[in-house]
């Protein structure tokens, strides 16, 4: 007689979230779009569309997302730049 073998195989997701305790979020007007956001930073925004840092960057650097240096070493990404760039991506 043959016997029957059922494999079942399942993949599990999860997500962490940690917030550090300097990290409230940034407000601010920006100008390009003339809008009061919430402005994220790079790993903000890769969490938030799932974009890659990398491809985060390449974005800023040709000027495809609206963004401000406040100080050196620091980068703002503008939340509303990234929705409009994703939209014109998927339509």
């Amino acid at each position: 007689m043959f016997k029957r073998r059922t494999v079942i195989t399942f993949e599990k997701l999860e997500r962490h979230f940690y917030r550090l305790p300097d990290s409230a979020p940034v407000l601010g007007k920006c100008e390009a779009c003339a809008a009061d956001v919430s402005w994220l930073t790079p790993h903000q925004a890769v969490a938030l569309t799932g974009l890659t840092l990398r491809e985060i960057f390449r974005r800023i650097e040709s000027n495809e997302v609206h963004f401000t240096e406040p100080q050196p070493g620091a980068l703002h990404i503008c939340p509303n730049s990234l929705s409009c760039h994703e939209e014109r991506i998927t339509t």
